[in-house]
Parts: C-alpha cells; structure tokens; sequence
C-alpha cells in the first residue's frame, strides 16, 4: 500500500485500537508543517492517519499558519471521533480510557 508523502512532518500522535480480546492495532497520526497556498490566498496544513480510515492525506486551510495548523488539529480531531464511533469506541491514546483521542 503506498501513501502520499507529508513534506516536512512537524508532529505525531501513536493511538491504538484495542480489539475485543485486548490486542492493539497501531493508528499513526502526523501534522505537517504548513506552508503558503499556491493556490489561493492563506496557507495550508497537511495531515494523515495511517492505520485506519482512508489513510488519505488531507489539507486543512487558514488565513495565517496558526489557523491552518489549528483547522489541521480540529479536522484531525473530528475524523478520529468518526472512526471512533465506527469502531465501537475501541481508539485509545497512551493508556487512556477507550474513546479518548487527545484531540478537540
């Protein structure tokens, strides 16, 4: 399986989804830097998940870099919570209880 490559990776997240019989499945979350929009006016923030979902690199969008990496960290967020419900709530970060993510 190939992904697409974030260009300069400036922070991860390992989450783990947890099985009914208590074996964990690794779910990698990486932000990348944000840089200008070629495209338009502001700038753009690369994030993926690799480990469930699409696995897709997805950008999210601001009017400055901080807004762009907060919209990265919000979307991020709420993809989690989705695939979370999908799974029955069995996505975990760092000994948490099932369901907490440590994202907004």
């Amino acid at each position: 399986m190939s992904f697409e490559i974030l260009d300069e990776i400036i922070a991860t997240r390992m989450l783990h989804v947890i099985d009914d019989q208590g074996n964990k499945r690794p779910v990698s979350v990486f932000i990348g830097k944000p840089q200008p929009d070629t495209e338009a006016s502001g700038y753009t923030c690369p994030y993926q998940v690799i480990g469930i979902g699409s696995q897709k690199t997805h950008l999210a969008r601001g009017t400055d870099a901080i807004q762009a990496l907060q919209s990265a960290i919000k979307l991020t967020g709420a993809s989690l919570h989705y695939l979370n419900n999908e799974l029955g709530g069995k996505l975990t970060w760092n000994g948490a209880q099932r369901g907490e993510l440590g994202f907004p």
